[in-house]
């Protein structure tokens, strides 16, 4: 009899410090992350509810070249710049790093981008996008005088994409 009641008394210990373990941890998983000092990990099972506070690394910048068109040029003048950005930037386009944005004359979105940037068409804008607004632009206001000669605008537009890219986006 004394040895069932041994083993019925660390059955009932074991389930006791059982359950406070379980109880305790669960009440820590729930205290918020700036508390406890740690990040804390989504749950598996779904998004996390309250959003992290974002930090420098996780800010995406964005490098849209807009392309303002006029109605005269406007198709060899596309073609021209696409063929710049996709020749030289295939792969920040590719992962998203830069978007190409063709601004057609008659729509609603160019007067909005004509107050903002000021551009005369045929017109190139290089603009860095950060968290959906734009952070710093730069007008190539070059490209109507070299439209002419095919190298010098394709040289013209990638090198300074590139000098923008790395002084504004990397």
């Amino acid at each position: 009899m004394n040895r069932i009641r041994r083993i019925v008394i660390t059955f009932l210990i074991v389930i006791a410090i059982a359950g406070i373990i379980h109880f305790t941890s669960e009440k820590n998983a729930k205290e918020p992350a700036a508390v406890k000092g740690v990040e804390a990990a989504p749950p598996v099972d779904g998004p996390e509810l309250r959003p992290a506070a974002p930090d420098a690394a996780r800010i995406k910048k964005i490098l849209t070249v807009y392309c303002f068109t006029g109605s005269q040029t406007g198709k060899e003048f596309e073609l021209l710049v696409k063929e710049a950005v996709e020749s030289g930037f295939a792969a920040e386009l590719k992962n998203g790093v830069m978007v190409i944005k063709v601004i057609d004359p008659d729509s609603a979105e160019k007067e909005t981008l004509m107050q903002k940037f000021k551009p005369v068409p045929p017109s190139v804008i290089l603009a860095v996008i950060v968290n959906g607004e734009t952070a710093t632009w730069l007008n190539l206001d070059k490209t109507g005088n070299l439209s002419s000669g095919k190298n010098a605008f394709l040289n013209y537009i990638r090198d300074n994409i590139r000098d923008f890219m790395e002084k504004n986006v990397r």
